[in-house]
């Protein structure tokens, strides 16, 4: 009896496959949940980043970590080897081997019923909505089910019928005694309601207190950390002592001038360039969201290209999650070297307490990725028409971009006041 793994595919990420011979009577295959880079599988075996020579500090520790991922998935296939192989040995005789047998081994059929207790039930929702949620989303949840778990080690197991507001109190004080933020508090809370909704939907008793689990809870004001444009200039305009800091330099602008995530903007490439009436433009798909956009190359932008000979600036990895790991890094030490030195009230992990704290930082210490979306909506907005830059930025509501520049309810009067009364000056 033999039991391999392989993959069929070279695209990124590849279906890894089993397969269980013995003899000329059986021979059958089928698809694993589990799926790898083809460069990093061989001969049936998980194969292990390399450290390449030169990488820095940070470039490490990603390829370290990625490669903590790649050892559980090795180890995943190992028990699925040793679960064939004791499957195999107490059949029952006459049993058909094939790879619909095959199949039932890996993907059992469940006929459990819905588990009724808290944690247990966050699987179901985190199973069901694998496709409709995107990996950066249900790893963000991962995370609160893991602090429900750390909750449970001193007060027992939580029933979704259990999620009152006495519950939602007791909660909330267990999360000031480990020192969560308040916004963090309040979030857990929301997210434990989305989770017991859910199953309500699927018949599952509930408190009908439930509703009222975040009732009078409401997030605190965070600092709205950008840079505007007379940083930009500097920043633009500031030598870089190497290559890989003028990279992420370059970046940065980039990012402040077209109003993407880090997602989309370090996929940009020369072919993804058109010309419009003289304009120059980019037409890209939004990763997160899938909405196709035309977005219009500033000066800033095209100065970048014309000093790159047409091309944007090369990437510092070929694994996306550590480009973005890299970049964020980076753009700290540009802003750094630019004496970007404002003091301002950011979000910050306290090393002491490894929890999020509000603190008066430098303002190069607060900048990360999602700087360059930020920055152009705050920077353009009441300058051009609101609806436009929610169609650069792909927010879903005006509410929602409002909330993203920090803009309230009197600041939108006052630029309604301004506009009109640049209208009154013109018609006189």
């Amino acid at each position: 009896m033999a039991i391999s793994f392989f993959i069929q595919s070279s695209k990124n990420p590849a279906p890894i496959y089993v397969r269980v011979r013995e003899g000329r009577e059986v021979d059958a295959k089928s698809k694993t949940k589990k799926t790898i880079d083809p460069k990093l599988f061989s001969k049936g075996k998980v194969k292990l980043r390399k450290i390449p020579t030169g990488a820095d500090a940070q470039e490490k520790q990603w390829i370290q970590r990625a490669n903590n991922q790649l050892i559980i998935l090795q180890k995943d296939l190992d028990h699925l080897k040793v679960l064939l192989t004791d499957r195999l040995n107490n059949r029952t005789d006459g049993q058909i081997i094939n790879s619909r047998w095959l199949n039932k081994v890996i993907t059992p059929r469940k006929t459990t019923e819905l588990s009724k207790a808290l944690l247990s039930y966050f699987d179901y929702f985190l199973e069901s909505k694998k496709t409709s949620l995107n990996a950066n989303t249900i790893k963000k949840i991962k995370v609160f089910k893991h602090r429900l778990e750390r909750y449970e080690d001193t007060h027992g197991t939580v029933y979704i019928n259990e999620v009152d507001k006495r519950f939602a109190l007791s909660l909330q004080r267990w999360c000031d005694r480990e020192n969560y933020a308040h916004n963090t508090k309040v979030k857990t809370l929301k997210v434990l309601l989305t989770v017991c909704n859910h199953a309500k939907e699927n018949g599952l008793p509930t408190s009908t207190q439930l509703p009222y689990i975040t009732r009078g809870l409401k997030y605190q004001k965070t600092s709205h950390v950008h840079l505007d444009f007379e940083e930009l200039k500097t920043i633009a305009a500031t030598p870089m002592p190497d290559r890989r800091t003028e990279i992420a330099r370059d970046w940065l602008i980039i990012s402040c001038f077209t109003a993407q995530r880090v997602s989309d903007f370090l996929r940009f490439s020369k072919d993804k360039l058109v010309e419009m009436e003289g304009m120059l433009f980019l037409d890209i798909s939004q990763k997160k969201t899938g909405k196709p956009l035309y977005i219009p190359l500033t000066k800033e932008v095209t100065d970048i290209l014309d000093k790159r000979g047409g091309e944007f600036p090369p990437a510092f990895s070929n694994h996306p999650e550590g480009n973005k790991t890299i970049y964020n890094s980076l753009i700290k030490d540009v802003c750094r070297i630019a004496k970007i030195h404002s003091k301002v009230t950011a979000h910050r992990k306290n090393p002491k307490t490894n929890r999020y704290e509000f603190m008066e930082v430098p303002k190069y210490k607060a900048v990360s990725t999602h700087i360059g979306r930020r920055s152009f909506a705050t920077n353009y907005y009441g300058k051009i028409n609101t609806a436009l830059l929610i169609n650069a930025t792909g927010h879903s509501s005006e509410a929602q971009f409002l909330k993203y520049v920090g803009k309230d309810g009197n600041q939108q009067a006052l630029t309604l006041a301004k506009a009109m009364k640049s209208f009154a000056e013109q018609g006189a």
